[in-house]
Parts: structure tokens; sequence; C-alpha cells
């Protein structure tokens, strides 16, 4: 990586050349400040934005998803990405979390945890209607930082495991979550008490691999960045390794939709084992429908142990073709062995394969034309991920970054000619072009001063515009939200598996059972369907906030860019050759640090401690009425055992669903109020803030010091000459690395 005075930069070819250019301007700006001390304010301003766009090489990270079905051998290509094992293999289903694995200089690990409520929530939701005496007693949720709350817990487990409460038995998430937590706790105790955030570095750094592949600590983390070196990425390359796309836990879905919008490319991992399953054609809709299609690029994770012959798996490579074809036309398709490649890259590392490892190796060894088949795709996945990478940064480039510096390459070259010509005339002449020059600052001043007070306008406008579209879109009646309330009413549970024919199942334990899949199913479509709903509609309004202010943008450029034309016209008068550059108006995708919400469906803790007994006694006096008034009307009671269990059932679903929507109500306001004053807010604000910074950029770049350079023309006469001598050797290379920036960086975008 090609060191840099300041920040180390992405070590891809571009940027290298960019960030030399960054320092040979610095170089510059810093030899003005040192020839005309009197004027250095023009120099303090180039350092300073020259800095800015550095920090910006720097903290622009491009994000990879790594995403598939569960076992797909998606932490294993992540791995052998970047040479390292540093994800388990197989992690637990309850891993909630995206893992992001970052190209950087230094190793660390920053682990996030839950926070108390979250994690209350989502014992209290897998306990929610638990037919169990026990908690009919309390008057609480239950805290996990108790003793006796993790007693009681443990004690419910061992109740619920003989009376048969998990369907699906020690498989059921519910019991999984529980437990989990239950065994997770001893372990994380100590990061908790000291807060959410956690960085590890140094010796600290392995313990990272424990906390995130043990299930029972994994269950408590929210989010975990590892920052790893290497070589075969450039710095600042993001990689995500996404939970199972076909994953039983609802929120996991919405988590992984939320990531997938923000970034540039995917990487769709297919086993060979499996193939493409049912499961793969939804999520692949799901991302043709959120408009990321183009980015996708295939790869079929080969397990050369189980595939016969090369015949066997070209064959299986022209179907998955043919059926991603029919999905996603024209995507990008490898097919290769991930672990194969990972075993390489440690090597090449120096690390030594354990025991088992090279045994598989020698496996694989014996299945020559399969094996150079996997090598020979690994290089040309390799070559092609390298050249998009390469190409999307020099897309990134080519935007507001690279116009700030094309700027100070410019604004240097000018007033290093200006200096030149002021030197070499008189005193008087001097004063005459300065008066001059400062008439024409006045109306750039006047204009730098209304686009200030227009944006803030603007974005107050803005502001109040999309809280009625986010209000509108959020309603449950009649907006987005109103497919969720749909789902809601409409739900109903396949009541023969629910209460087959020959029930012996308690009627607590079926309400239990139908809350439980009532609830998830609920969670299923928000994470799903209405998350989608969602996300298109963030697109839009993402779309149609930047549409706004580049019209309200477009006259305040055309009339900075007219005060300039008046000033530039003063410059042409000293027979100085410059041409007027437009003033850069650009609207990036958001900011990576501003988190898009994510909506997640969870019953508040008090529909366990007061829902159950709405629900029961609502049933009690329902069918006490209904027997009085059949009694009346001479109509005989229904005795069939299932049919009265049925019956109770479906009263109790309507109470369940009334509950549900008051619930989905509460949090979709919640979720509406997050999305305005969590991120669109601070969207439009960081929009303007950026419009009016690059402005100020732009001309603080070009405009020229006239008081610092009028001292300038009265040094001594052999200070003059050595101070012309200087500018002689500046001025070519300012115009050489205008010319670069503006000639050498410009790519156009498909």
């Amino acid at each position: 990586m090609l060191p840099s005075t300041e920040l180390g930069v992405p070590a891809d070819s571009t940027t290298q050349q960019v960030n030399r250019c960054l320092d040979d301007l610095k170089e510059m700006a810093w030899a003005w400040s040192q020839i005309f001390p009197q004027a250095e304010s023009p120099a303090q301003h180039w350092l300073k934005v020259l800095s800015q766009v550095q920090a910006h090489l720097w903290e622009d990270c491009l994000r990879v998803a790594v995403v598939g079905t569960v076992k797909a051998g998606k932490s294993t290509l992540v791995n052998a990405l970047v040479g390292h094992d540093v994800l388990a293999r197989g992690a637990g289903i309850l891993t909630a979390m995206v893992t992001r694995v970052i190209s950087g200089s230094e190793p660390q690990a920053v682990l996030r945890f839950k926070g108390w409520e979250e994690i209350h929530g989502e014992v209290a939701q897998s306990l929610g209607l638990l037919p169990n005496d026990r908690l009919v007693e309390r008057a609480s949720p239950l805290d996990l930082r108790n003793d006796s709350d993790r007693e009681l817990l443990s004690q419910i487990l061992a109740d619920g495991e003989t009376a048969g409460y998990w369907r699906g038995g020690s498989l059921n998430q519910d019991y999984l979550l529980l437990k989990a937590y239950l065994e997770g706790y001893p372990l994380v105790a100590d990061y908790l008490s000291q807060g959410s955030l956690h960085t590890l570095v140094g010796p600290s750094l392995s313990s990272h691999q424990e906390l995130v592949s043990r299930q029972a600590t994994a269950v408590y983390l929210k989010d975990v960045s590892l920052t790893i070196p290497s070589p075969w990425l450039p710095v600042g390359l993001e990689l995500g390794d996404c939970q199972g796309s076909d994953s039983p836990m609802p929120q996991h879905l919405a988590q992984v939709l939320t990531y997938l919008l923000r970034c540039d490319l995917v990487l769709y991992l297919v086993s060979s084992r499996v193939g493409l399953r049912q499961a793969d054609f939804h999520f692949l809709g799901e991302l043709k429908r959120l408009g990321l299609a183009p980015y996708i690029r295939f790869i079929i994770n080969l397990d050369l142990t189980e595939h016969r012959n090369l015949e066997e798996i070209n064959s299986l490579i022209k179907r998955s073709g043919e059926e991603i074809s029919a999905v996603v036309s024209g995507a990008a398709l490898y097919a290769f062995s991930a672990l194969k490649l990972l075993f390489e890259r440690r090597q090449e590392r120096g690390e030594k394969l354990d025991t088992p490892e090279g045994a598989l190796l020698s496996v694989w060894a014996g299945k020559g034309g399969m094996l150079a088949f996997s090598d020979s795709e690994a290089q040309r996945f390799s070559a092609d991920f390298t050249g998009a990478i390469q190409k999307l940064r020099s897309q990134r480039l080519s935007g507001g970054s690279l116009a700030q510096a094309r700027m100070v390459a410019k604004g240097l070259a000018e007033q290093l000619g200006l200096v030149q010509d002021l030197l070499s005339r008189d005193q008087s002449a001097f004063q005459e072009l300065a008066q001059r020059l400062r008439e024409r600052r006045q109306p750039l001043e006047a204009t730098r001063h209304s686009i200030k007070q227009t944006l803030k306008g603007a974005g107050d406008h803005l502001k109040q515009v999309l809280k009625g579209q986010i209000t509108g879109a959020l309603d449950l009646q009649s907006g987005l939200a109103s497919s969720l309330a749909g789902f809601i009413r409409g739900y109903e549970p396949d009541w023969r598996e629910l209460v087959p024919p020959e029930n012996a199942r308690p009627f607590r334990l079926l309400l239990y059972q139908m809350f439980q899949e009532f609830q998830k199913e609920v969670g299923r479509f928000v994470a799903g369907e209405f998350t989608r709903q969602v996300l298109e509609f963030i697109r839009a309004q993402e779309t149609q906030v930047r549409q706004e202010l580049a019209q309200i943008c477009t006259p305040l450029s055309l009339a900075l860019q007219e005060a300039l034309t008046l000033y530039y016209r003063e410059i042409a008068a000293l027979g100085l050759a410059a041409s007027l550059a437009a003033p850069a108006l650009e609207f990036p995708p958001p900011p990576q640090n501003l988190e898009l919400p994510v909506m997640t469906f969870q019953v508040e803790q008090g529909w366990r401690w007061a829902g159950e007994a709405y629900v029961r006694s609502g049933l009690e006096v329902f069918k006490r009425a209904w027997r009085y008034v059949k009694g009346r009307l001479g109509v005989k009671a229904v005795t069939d055992p299932r049919a009265q269990v049925l019956g109770e059932l479906q009263r109790a679903l309507a109470a369940m669903q009334t509950w549900f929507l008051e619930q989905a109500r509460l949090q979709v306001l919640d979720y509406g109020e997050r999305l305005k004053f969590r991120y669109f807010f601070p969207l439009i604000d960081y929009y303007a803030r950026k419009q009016e910074i690059d402005w100020e950029n732009y001309l603080g770049s070009l405009v020229a010091d006239l008081a610092g350079l009028a001292a300038a023309t009265r040094q001594a006469e052999e200070e003059r000459r050595a101070g012309l001598a200087r500018l002689q050797e500046l001025i070519p290379r300012a115009q050489a690395i205008e010319r670069q920036l503006s000639e050498g960086y410009e790519i156009s975008v498909e």
C-alpha cells in the first residue's frame, strides 16, 4: 500500500495515483505559504480541502454483501477472500447480525451487544402465553441480571421440556433462544456491565472468535465488525457475511435486506450439493424488486468431495445458469471451491494446515480435472472481482471528492500565475487591479450568504414534506402498513395441525402455540413483504430528496457561476489564461454512518402479563353468555371436545388479532418517527451542509487573497526575484496535476 502523509488509503491503482496528486498539491500549498507568508490563507484553505479529500478516500468504504441460503458456505467464502480463518463456519441460526469484515492495516474487532431492553423483550416474546404457573405469579418480566430470575427461567425450560411445550422439541427456536440467553449470561456479563460497545485489540482480539461462534454468546451480539489486514483485498473494502436468506428467524431477513440496500456489490453463493432451491428463487425475487439485480455475482461453491467428475460439475453449472437467467438475466456465474481457495491463501501466508485439512487436500489431489477447473475459476473470479472493485472505486472518485481536488489544483495554478503577473507590475498598477477585483468579490459574498439561507429554508421545507409522506405511507388504513393490518386480520392457523383429530394437548398449551406461531408469522411478514415495500419507499424518497435539492441548488449554482464569471473577466484582463469551471453539484448515496432503522414486530412485555388474563376472561364471559343465549333459544350445546376447543381458540385468535393490530399501530408509529428523525432529517441536513461546504471550498480554492498579495508586491527586489523563480517551478506542476485530475480519472458510469 502506498504510504500517505497522514492517512492510509485503499491500495488500488486509481486511489494510489489520486493520493500522489493530493500529496503533491499539499506540498505546493505548503510552498505557497513559505513563499508568501503574508498571504497564507489560500494555502490554509487548500490544505484543509485536501485533508478532507484524503479523509474521504480513507473513510469511503465499498460494501460487498455475501448472501445465500443457510450452509451455502458464506463464511468460508469471506474467509477465503480475506485469506484468514476469521469467521466461524456454520454459525448458529440464532445469530441475528451481519458480520462485517473490513480489510485494514491494524487488526481489531468491534463488538456491539444488544441492550437489556431488547434482550428482555425477546425473552418475554418467547415466553408469551407460556402455560407455566410459575409465570402467572409474577408481576413483572424476567430480568436475566437477577440470579432468581435466571433460576426461574431454568426451571421453566425444564418444565417445558417435560411437558412438551415446544413444537419440534429441543430444535424449537423459542426454546433455543431462551436456552442460549440463559447459558450465555455468565460468559457475557462482564462485557454487558461495561457498556454495549467493545473494541478488542492485541491479545484480547482472539476472544472474539469464541464470542461469535458460540451460540450462547452470539445471541447477545447485535453487530460485529472485524478489521483484518489482507494482501488480496484493497484497504477499506467491507465484506458483509449475511445470515442465511432462509433463516427461520424473521428479523434476519429484514436486517439482510436493509444492509443490502447500502451495498455496492452482492456475491450470491449457491452450494453445489443442493443447487438452487425455492428459498433462493424467493430471495432473488426480493433482490430484483429492490433493483439489486445488476450488482449480483453468482458463485457455485463446489464441494470437491461430493462430485464424481468434471462432467457432473459442468452439468450443474449449465442447469444453475439456466435457472438463474430465468430470474436475473446476464448475471456473471463462477464455480469454485471456497474452502480450497481458503487453504491456498492460508498456506501463501505461511500458515500450516492442520491434519484433517491436509488430508482433505490429499483427497482432492486425486481429482485432477475438477481441481484444475476450480483453480481456474477462482482465478477468473479474483480477476473480475478486483476489476469490479477498481471500477466502483473509480466511479466514486469521479464525483465530489475528485472535483474538490481539481478545484484546488486549478486555484493553485491560476493564483500562482496571478501572483507571477502581479510581482512583475508596479505598485500603482496593482492597486488599480486590486480595487477592480474587490468590486467583483462583493457579488460573490452576497451570493454565498443567499446560498446558505436558501439551503436552510429548503431543508426545513423538505422535512415538512417528508413528514407527511412518511406518515401517509405508514398509515395502517390506507398506506403501506395497510398490508400489515390486512395480514393480521386475515391470519388463520392450520387448525388441523394445531388441533389434530385426536388432540391430547391441554387448551393452555394450544393457546401458547397458536400465539407463538401467530407472532412469528407476523414477524416474517414484517421482515419480508413489509420491509421490501418500505425499502422501496425509502429508495424512492431518497431519490426525491436528491432531485428536490438539485432543483433548488441549480439556480443557486448558476447565480454563483455568474458572479464568478465577472470575477474571472477581471482576471482575464491580466492576460492570464484561465477557464471558469462549473461549481460542483453532487448528492451522493447516503453516508455509511447513517444507518437505516430496521422494522421488527415484537409484542410488548405487557401482553404476557396482562394479555393472557384479557383473552381468558374474555373467553369465559363469552362462553357463559353464549350458553345462556343458546339455552333460551333451545339450541343443543356443542359436546364435541375438539369443536369446543376450536371454538375457544377462534375466539382467542380474534382477541389476539385485536391486540396485534394495536401493537402494529404503535410499532409502525414508532418506526415512522425513527425513520424521520434518525434517518431522513439527518440525511437532508447532511446534503444541505455538504453542498454548502462544497461551494465554500469551490470559492475558497479559486478566489485570491488580495490583501496578502498586496503585501507580497512590496517585498524587496531580491525576495521578489526568488519568489518569481520558485513560481516558475510550481506553475507547470500545478497545471499538470489539474490536467491529470481532469482527464485521467473521468470514468463513465454504465
